[in-house]
Order: C-alpha cells, then structure tokens, then sequence
C-alpha cells in the first residue's frame, strides 16, 4: 500500500476506532506504512465524524477525511455471528489492534482481550479510552472538551480573576493521545518481533493530559496550595504576553527573559530611556509591575505591523511572534519550504489541502498520503487477499447482512 515512509510496512493493524484521537493514530501508522484496516458497520457502527459532512453524504466529512487518510476501509457487521468470526480470522492475520471505543464494548460483543489472544496470543491490543479502561469512572462519555475540563486544563487555562472557566477551543486530550498511541505501539511492535510475546495497552486521554500539567499538581500535592490561572503571565518572564497591533486581529507575543533582553527590546522600540526606568530594571521589578509594563507595551505594539515587529525584535534576539490564523499557516513560507502540506485535487469535498505531518526522514522517499477511501472500499479485496474467501461465500456474507 502506497505510504510516504515505509517503516512499518508489513504491518498489519485493526482498527475499532471514531471521533479524533483514535482515527488520527490510525492515519499517522498507515500514514508511515502499516496497513490500517478500520473496521465500520453501516447504518450503525460508523464513526462519528461520518456525520458531520453536508448534505448527510458520509464519505463527504471533512474531519473524517482528515482523520482517516491512507486507511483501508471494511465493514463488518460485528454483532453477528459469522461477523465476529471474520473479525477473529482478521486478528489471527494481524499484529496489532487499535482501539477507542469506550471500555468493554469489544469485551460485551465477544471480542475482548482474550477471545483475541485466542487466536493469536502475540497480538498487540492499544485502547485509548478517555479515562481508562478500569476505576469509578472508567464508563464516562467522553469528549476533548470534557477531558479538558478533567485534566485540570480549562481551570489553569484561564485569566486571573475570571469569573468563570474560559479554557481553550483545543482538544488536546485527543491531540495527545494520538501522537502518544503510534509511540508506543512501535514500542510494543519491537518487543513483538523480539520476543514474540503481545500485550494490552491503556492508554488513558485524561491522564496523558493531566500528566502534561505535572508541575501544577506537584506544588499542589507538596505545599498543599491550589495552583491560580496565571493568563499570559509568567513566573519568570516580563514582559510576556500577548500584545494588539496594527490591522483586524493581529497580535504579536512577547517574552523577555532576562535584564539583558529588556534592553535590547527597549532598543528596538527606539526607547532607552525606558531601560532605566526603576520599575524596570530587573526582571522581579518588571513582574511587580506587570500592569505598567502592559500597558507600555500595549502602546507601542498597537502601532506597529506585527509581521515587522516580530521580525525585528528577533533579529535583536528577543523572543517573539506572530499569533497566525489558518490563513497565515496556510501562507507560511517556512511550511511551504517544508512541503508542510498535501494538495487533493480529486475528493469528495473538491480541493482542499491538508498537513503532512511535521516528521521528515531524510533518506526515504516522499510519496503522496492516498486520500480516505470510502465506506467499506476495501471490504471485499480484504476477505480475498487477507483471509482468502472466494467470491461466492463473499456475496453471500453480503446478502446476509454480514458484510455490509
């Protein structure tokens, strides 16, 4: 199957998986060369994301195209009987099965843990369940919005004095969780092919979230003291913030980390006088008097192009930067430099572009990721090549409602 690195050709993975975090894991192995059979059964069974495409076309989602590219489509009606079997014969065949359905779905259809290492006791099985697979909570719908919440993320993520949580439009559980899940599952994949042996991994989204906070848990279990949201301010750092300037929603971010960076920024807003200022003169005056210090930044950034000034105060060695939107990404001179983005000329939702992925290996040759195939494309050449089925009991599983 074509893949733009071939690294993990000759691996094989089945995939139950919906929504985000599982899909985008899915799509970065197959994106890298395993052979990413996800698993759907039609009209129930789909990914969620199927739905959220116009006009209720399902192979014409635009978040489930991107979360599914260089996949292999099949689907299985995984209630029945001889759909249960087929997946099990699939499983036998395969090294590894990625999972984010919530915890004991495949158990309570009779293909939990066991009943696959039944058949093939050196698989792989990777569940990222959004709070665990076992605990009080285990059974909780989740969402990224919700593990946010959970994970502490949307307290912290917030202004002083806010009166309520703001948080973020992010999902970051999901982003987490499928950049961890490829990790480790090429982890469990070397450990298969030097010993032979198989596991089940839990991979909960919440705590891989929460883990990335450990700093605000560790003073809070140790000094016994809430960590407070802080906004764009930094314990160690001022000025740092976010800053209006010129034109329709344009910021710029600033951070200075040191007496030496506050005067060189101060050279650069043509001020020196500013660098002798009291307040100032060290980096615990200038958080003292954070507020002033704003203030005067405010002032200035709001006339300045913010593209210009960005450029010119790292020039001077202190850190800044644009606040891009989609357009400024899409734009970018240095993704483009990159060949950060894949052109799709040919696809359900007509042209669209979408990002490779930020990993280049040097000596392997860039091919094109294969667009997301539709529902069930590749259900027949699967049961022929992979399990070795004829057509005859092929169109029969159909017509019974087992291939569907």
């Amino acid at each position: 199957m074509s893949s733009p690195n071939r690294i993990l050709e000759g691996v094989r993975i089945i995939a139950f998986t919906t929504g985000y975090a599982g899909p985008y894991a899915g799509r970065l192995l197959a994106q890298y060369g395993a052979e990413v059979i996800k698993v759907e059964s039609f009209p129930g069974g789909l990914d969620t994301f199927r739905h959220y495409g116009a006009e209720g076309d399902i192979n014409a989602a635009p978040r489930f195209i991107e979360c599914n590219l260089a996949i292999r489509s099949m689907t299985v009606n995984i209630k029945h009987d001889d759909g249960k079997r087929i997946i099990k014969e699939l499983a036998a065949k395969a090294n590894a099965v990625l999972v984010n359905f919530r915890p004991q779905v495949l158990g309570r259809l009779g293909l939990g843990d066991d009943e696959l290492r039944k058949v093939n006791p050196s698989i792989i099985i990777l569940k990222l369940p959004g709070l665990g697979e076992t605990g009080p909570k285990n059974w909780y719908g989740t969402w990224g919005f919700n593990l946010n919440s959970f994970s502490g993320m949307t307290y912290l993520w917030n202004h002083p004095g806010q009166d309520r949580p703001i948080g973020s439009q992010g999902v970051y559980p999901d982003h987490l969780g499928f950049i961890s899940a490829p990790t480790i599952m090429m982890a469990a994949l070397l450990r298969q092919k030097l010993t032979g042996k198989g596991c089940s991994i839990d991979v909960s989204q919440g705590e891989v979230t929460a883990y990335t906070l450990g700093t605000s848990y560790l003073e809070s279990s140790i000094n016994g003291v809430d960590p407070q949201p802080q906004g764009n301010r930094s314990l160690t750092a001022a000025p740092h913030g976010c800053y209006r300037c010129e034109g329709d929603e344009r910021w710029c971010v600033v951070s200075v980390n040191s007496d030496d960076e506050w005067r060189r920024l101060c050279g650069v807003m043509g001020n020196e006088a500013l660098a002798g200022d009291s307040r100032f003169a060290t980096c615990v005056d200038r958080r003292r008097h954070a507020d002033e210090l704003d203030a005067v930044m405010s002032d200035w950034l709001a006339t300045q192009t913010v593209e210009d000034v960005a450029h010119r105060l790292q020039a001077a060695g202190v850190p800044a930067g644009v606040v891009q939107n989609g357009t400024d990404l899409c734009n970018d001179p240095q993704l483009r430099h990159r060949d950060y983005f894949q052109k799709y000329d040919d696809s359900p939702i007509g042209p669209f572009e979408l990002p490779r992925g930020g990993i280049i290996f040097r000596d392997m040759p860039e091919e094109e990721i294969p667009i997301t195939p539709p529902l069930g494309e590749h259900t027949e050449q699967v049961m022929r090549d992979v399990l070795g089925y004829d057509e005859a009991a092929i169109a029969k599983w159909k017509e019974e409602g087992v291939l569907v």
